[in-house]
């Protein structure tokens, strides 16, 4: 019963997402939709930021499974990319609220994860200093998440395989930048055996 209601209340903040901006929405809304009261729902969710946050760390959890679960940044990406599309109005409604920082720190925390996961997996056997694993996954996750969040405020007019077909346009550079890398660090240590 109680998985029942705290479900109720999570489906209906989402129903409310989809018709009203975040910033409109107040915990009366919810529980006089949910047809509970405020202390029922302070039993679940502490405020209404906590509910939001919930919702975008189901969200990020099922795709970091998905890339974790053998499948490409590009499948993870497709994945989340298209529900986001499903669910245009909602994120659109999140994207012109002044709450739009959640939802942009966990697009950095999980592009942060598949991001290094996929420069390591390039990187392996270059012996690079991490350092520089590091700063070029850095790179690329700032940029992928700029890019997706301009998709999102901008009402996400591309679809999702277009967008996704963009970002890979870039993926290639990661290879040339790992590999300015080792060259860079091959001379540093040939220079070396010179002194």
């Amino acid at each position: 019963m109680a998985s029942d209601t705290k479900k109720l209340i999570y489906y209906t903040f989402i129903d409310l997402l989809s018709s009203k901006p975040f910033d409109k929405i107040t915990i009366r809304d919810i529980v006089e939709a949910c047809d509970i009261n405020r202390n029922t729902f302070y039993y679940y969710y502490s405020d209404i930021y906590d509910l939001l946050e919930e919702i975008f760390t189901k969200k990020i959890n099922e795709m970091l499974e998905n890339h974790k679960g053998g499948s490409s940044w590009v499948s993870a990406f497709m994945k989340v990319a298209h529900e986001a599309y499903e669910h245009k109005k909602m994120i659109y409604n999140i994207c012109s609220s002044r709450s739009y920082d959640y939802l942009e720190n966990y697009m950095y925390r999980a592009c942060n994860e598949i991001i290094v996961d996929v420069v390591k997996n390039l990187a392996d056997g270059m012996n690079l200093p991490d350092e520089d694993i590091e700063f070029i996954a850095s790179f690329y996750e700032y940029g992928f998440v700029g890019v997706i969040s301009e998709w999102f405020k901008t009402g996400m007019r591309e679809e999702p395989l277009q967008l996704a077909s963009q970002l890979w346009l870039v993926v290639d550079n990661m290879k040339v930048a790992l590999e300015k890398s080792r060259k860079r660090l091959q001379n540093r240590i040939e220079n070396e055996d010179i002194v």
